[in-house]
């Protein structure tokens, strides 16, 4: 190990790019997880686990947020956001029941409690809002 020690000790270039390949792999091992985010675990693409999934009535505080570990370069993470999203629908012209004209503005607001099968079945939050477009427009 000495040997090893002197050799990169004499050459500055090589003790740089040690540092730099330690850096990256750090920098790829530690995750921290925001209170407001919960995240898959996606292990060479396959779902793996949840971190600070969202649980009903539960205090911000006490959740699962903080410095995770994850595994280098197998292992990435897919953030979705546990507090309440919306969906805004176009203005759409509808007839009411006495066949008067009405503009109407609708909105929706969702939220993600099982981040697994959002992942599994749309993949991002963005495609639930498009999916979820057509659903509230027919309503």
């Amino acid at each position: 190990m000495n040997a090893l020690w002197e050799k990169f000790r004499g050459n500055p270039i090589a003790l740089g790019l040690m540092a730099l390949a330690v850096l990256v792999l750090l920098v790829n091992t530690f995750v921290v997880v925001p209170e407001t985010k919960q995240g898959v675990v996606l292990r060479l693409s396959k779902p793996d686990r949840i971190l600070n999934g969202y649980k009903t009535g539960e205090r911000y505080g006490s959740t699962g947020a903080g410095l995770k570990i994850l595994i280098p370069f197998f292992e990435e993470v897919r953030w979705i956001d546990k507090r309440v999203l919306d969906v805004e629908m176009q203005k759409q012209q509808v007839l009411s029941t006495d066949q008067l004209r009405l503009s109407v503005d609708a909105f929706a607001r969702y939220r993600i409690t099982d981040p697994l099968k959002m992942v599994t079945t749309a993949g991002t939050v963005e495609r639930v809002s498009e999916q979820l477009g057509p659903i509230l427009g027919s309503a």
